[in-house]
């Protein structure tokens, strides 16, 4: 499921080759996101058996909880690291990964953390915009398509990020057609109460 996580969050959205006004107010927003103390990322993907709920709880520099739940899965599917090492398994009954599988979430945890984001795109500032009733700052992928393309076909991404704080709160991918409905939308959040720690006598993993 991390595949399934990082498939989603770089769904491709054309992006035009000029740069946009906004695209480093997005990218200060996704820096300022970096340094927080904790994040958290959710979002929901349709599946063959129903739709599956991913949730990743941040906590830089090398602290990550990811929690998935499908009507697929016996109970909720988790992975962890904390440091250098990383631990899976269901519902708090947690195993320790060998380390040629600690290594890919390594590599993963640092992606997010450390690196800006890619494939973005360029931005345009939308300004002012309300948001799951919220009120945000909305930036979006720059438009250049010709003016009688059809829109429905368009998509862009639009970041919402809160005004307050200037983190973001919203990564929305969905076709330019007013009213559309949002084919990927990530919510970021950051809670006070996240506490990564690794679980006490966990089994090594053995391989199957």
């Amino acid at each position: 499921m991390r595949a399934l996580c990082l498939a989603v969050l770089s769904l491709a959205v054309a992006a035009p080759a000029f740069a946009a006004d906004c695209t480093n107010d997005v990218l200060s927003a996704f820096e300022k996101q970096r340094a927080s103390k904790a994040f958290r990322v959710e979002f929901s993907q349709p599946t063959a058996e129903g739709e599956a709920h991913m949730r990743i709880d941040y906590m830089p520099p090398n602290r990550m909880l990811q929690t998935v739940t499908s009507p697929a899965m016996p109970g909720e599917q988790q992975t962890m690291l904390v440091g250098d090492r990383a631990f899976a398994g269901t519902s708090g009954a947690l195993e320790e990964l060998l380390p040629q599988f600690t290594q890919s979430i390594v590599a993963e945890v640092n992606q997010t953390v450390y690196a800006p984001p890619k494939g973005l795109g360029d931005f345009e500032c939308l300004g002012p915009a309300k948001f799951d009733g919220q009120d945000l700052i909305a930036y979006r992928t720059a438009d250049k398509s010709a003016p009688e393309a059809d829109r429905t076909k368009i998509m862009a991404r639009t970041i919402y990020v809160d005004p307050t704080s200037g983190l973001p709160a919203f990564n929305v991918v969905a076709s330019r057609a007013d009213g559309a409905t949002p084919v990927l939308k990530v919510k970021y959040s950051y809670p006070t109460d996240i506490d990564i720690v690794a679980p006490t006598n966990a089994p090594v993993q053995k391989l199957r």
